[in-house]
């Protein structure tokens, strides 16, 4: 089942080929600077690899790892990959200040590598960065991974970095979602069980429903959408309750049906600059990203629209609070307060 995470990768025209066993990086390698440099003109997540002279591990990490044809690949074309070395003799600037090794000779540890590091001296290290908040000048991801990692162990967490799931989710979380999305034989069948309705026939029934909706907003090419469908919605924290309570849509914004919702016409033109259903703005406020969980009432009127990865956790938060009505007397700050207030 893990195999097909292969198949994603395809949409962005990339396949991760195993076992590839190249003696050098396939990775096209920046400086630091530079990548920060290209940050600002065109936002993509940063992947840094500290590495030392003397680490071997660090080196065969390079000669399998990022020698991996599809894997270096798809870092190369949605990554700024950096090679750092951690006693490299260079003063090198980072968000405003200037870090030096800290002091002489062999072997000095560079300033920037302890602080990045948070002091912890392992390598090899890979850090991921994304979503740099200037008001604070720090990354809102800032995730560090110690140790060699082989294709397995760094494939969720580019996913996890690209896509922006550490937005409503620790990795630790998507990890094991990611695990079970791929390796669980009983996935298929609980999918199923949840009877999975399309747009076009449910929203033609312009009726007050007995149930609430959730609209499950993702595409075939987005990782973080098939963890997410695959766990989330199955999980057995809240599968029952889902089934009880909401019909479940399965909207793919890159279908092609003419589709009737609250009275209006939206198609798919096509358009290059949003390539999307015209419902999916709607649907989403106009807040349109990949995936997206939409909680629709009884007269198909929208209450939410949750963007980025939902977890198990807080997807059994969000289906009790609109499922039971919560939602009508409490606001969701009251709500999670209560909910995780010390007993």
């Amino acid at each position: 089942m893990k195999r097909l995470i292969w198949s994603i990768f395809l949409g962005f025209g990339l396949l991760f080929q195993v076992h590839a066993q190249e003696e050098t990086s396939l990775v096209k390698w920046m400086k630091l600077e530079d990548a920060m440099k290209a940050y600002e003109k065109q936002p993509k997540p940063i992947i840094i690899d500290f590495y030392t002279d003397w680490c071997g591990w660090c080196k065969r990490m390079m000669q399998t790892t990022y020698s991996n044809q599809g894997l270096a690949a798809y870092i190369n074309q949605n990554f700024y990959p950096v090679k750092f070395d951690a006693e490299g003799k260079d003063t090198i600037e980072y968000l405003g200040k200037k870090y030096a090794p800290l002091g002489v000779g062999q072997r000095q540890t560079h300033a920037l590598a302890a602080k990045l590091l948070q002091n912890k001296l392992m390598y090899p290290t890979t850090l991921f960065l994304n979503n740099f908040d200037k008001n604070k000048n720090e990354f809102a991801l800032s995730m560090l991974a110690a140790g060699y990692l082989d294709e397995k162990k760094i494939e969720p967490m580019l996913v996890f970095s690209l896509e922006n799931a550490f937005r409503n989710s620790s990795f630790d979380d998507f990890n094991d979602q990611f695990e079970k999305a791929f390796l669980d034989t009983s996935t298929e069948r609980k999918l199923k069980d949840l009877k999975w309705q399309l747009p076009k026939a449910y929203f033609s029934k312009n009726e007050k429903r007995k149930k609430k909706t959730l609209v499950y907003i993702g595409t075939d090419w987005c990782n973080a959408c098939k963890v997410m469908k695959r766990t989330s919605f199955i999980d057995d924290s809240s599968a029952a309750f889902i089934k009880e309570k909401f019909d479940l849509l399965d909207f793919n914004p890159e279908n092609t049906d003419t589709v009737t919702y609250k009275g209006t016409t939206f198609t798919n033109p096509h358009n290059p600059q949003f390539p999307f259903h015209q419902l999916t703005l709607e649907l989403t406020r106009k807040n349109f990203v990949l995936p997206t969980l939409v909680v629709l009432d009884e007269d198909m009127n929208i209450v939410d629209s949750v963007p980025y990865f939902v977890n198990a956790t807080f997807m059994q938060d969000i289906v009790r609070y609109y499922g039971d009505d919560i939602f009508r007397k409490k606001s969701w700050k009251d709500y999670q307060e209560e909910k995780h207030k010390p007993r």
